[in-house]
């Protein structure tokens, strides 16, 4: 059932959450139409209600959920600010439905898989031959060779591939898919790779970058994630 409610420019049609979507759309507008950056000041609660002649608990709503995404901050006290919208606000989501679509033959962890696979495969052949990188990378294998070091050398490894890649959104990404993945690794078992192992496959993804050819890169990446695959495929 729709009803009409006032608008700033006349009756605006609205059906449910969509008045507080539209609302929340027009904030997020409203900020790139005037070019604030984060940490710029959001006008005030008042201001807000009279540019889109709405009631303050509107106003409210929206700004908390804008809040809840990264996109604004509210500082009690002081006011509302442009936020860093960080992709980490999205980790409670992602990893609520990797789990509930992984109680019915481990959907989510393997559609999570899937799409870091493919992020990593391209990022990884968009920086082919980059010696900088095939340096740093190096030096992040011969850290995998300590079993105290192995992780946080894993997790370093994918990062600097993003970042010589000079995507910000995928580095974040990145940082998202390993944090969900996990906290939930514990669905498939712990991982069955020896270090050399790991090393290995590592070792193979650094000669293909250095290599260039895209095909070997596509390979290296997708053995890198087959051990995670069997875990999955065997529960």
């Amino acid at each position: 059932m729709s009803t009409w409610e006032n608008g700033p420019r006349g009756p605006v049609r609205s059906r449910g959450t969509t008045r507080s979507q539209e609302l929340v759309d027009r904030i997020i507008e409203l900020i790139d139409q005037r070019g604030l950056r984060p940490g710029d000041p959001l006008p005030p609660e008042p201001r807000l209600m009279e540019e889109f002649d709405v009631a303050r608990n509107s106003v409210r709503e929206a700004l908390r959920s804008l809040q809840a995404l990264g996109i604004v901050e509210i500082r009690h006290g002081y006011g509302t600010f442009v936020g860093e919208a960080s992709m980490a606000t999205l980790g409670p989501s992602l990893l609520f439905r990797t789990r509930a679509h992984s109680r019915d033959g481990l959907r989510g962890l393997s559609d999570l898989l899937e799409v870091r696979q493919v992020l990593e495969t391209e990022l990884a052949r968009k920086v082919s031959g980059d010696r900088k990188l095939i340096e740093e990378l190096t030096g992040c294998v011969e850290r995998m060779r300590d079993p105290a070091t192995a992780a946080a050398a894993d997790r370093d490894f994918h990062e600097r591939i993003c970042v010589a890649a000079g995507n910000e959104l995928a580095v974040e990404l990145t940082r998202l898919f390993w944090n969900v993945y996990r906290q939930t690794e514990t669905l498939i078992g712990a991982p069955t790779s020896t270090t050399d192992s790991l090393v290995a496959k590592h070792a193979k993804i650094v000669a293909a970058i250095e290599s260039g050819d895209g095909e070997a890169i596509g390979n290296a990446v997708r053995q890198h994630f087959d051990e995670v695959r069997g875990r999955i495929s065997r529960r």
